[in-house]
């Protein structure tokens, strides 16, 4: 068994870390057909909150995360910028995430710079390879290889 991460998933991250109450980040979310499409973090600074990020998502048809793009809040003016996107494909045995950051030059998303592959190893067993990537996405170098066990129940994600 392995996982994958889907509305679901989505939902119980924000759902379990709005209870946390000892926790320097307070969470938010804009909800829609039971998908969390936007999630909103705010640093406890004394009494008060400010808000750091946004978490976009995109699913797929079925139900699984597509992409997350990260906006961070410009520390000189205090609006939302483009930070980097993770974008998800899956396959039967598990799934791709590949990471892009923002080029402000460009005002887009630079090709993909890492990617991280997740396979079912067996019952409970994971593992998770990631790589570097060169500019035409070719793997660059390996940055690491391990097998991960998942217990049962334990974690937030779905399985497939």
């Amino acid at each position: 068994m392995g996982t994958i991460i889907t509305a679901a998933t989505i939902m119980a991250m924000y759902l379990n870390s709005t209870g946390n109450m000892n926790s320097q980040y307070c969470y938010n979310a804009d909800i829609e057909n039971g998908q969390v499409t936007t999630m909103y973090v705010y640093e406890r600074q004394g009494e008060s909150l400010s808000g750091k990020f946004e978490y976009r998502y995109e699913y797929d048809a079925e139900g699984r995360v597509a992409s997350k793009t990260v906006m961070k809040r410009d520390a000189a003016t205090g609006r939302l910028v483009p930070d980097c996107r993770y974008d998800f494909a899956y396959t039967a045995g598990g799934y791709t995430m590949e990471h892009s950051r923002w080029n402000e030059r460009r005002r887009a998303f630079d090709p993909a710079d890492s990617r991280t592959c997740y396979a079912a190893q067996g019952d409970g067993l994971v593992s998770v390879t990631s790589y570097e990537l060169s500019a035409d996405g070719s793997v660059a170098t390996l940055v690491d290889d391990v097998l991960a066990l998942v217990p049962a129940g334990e974690g937030m994600m779905a399985e497939f």
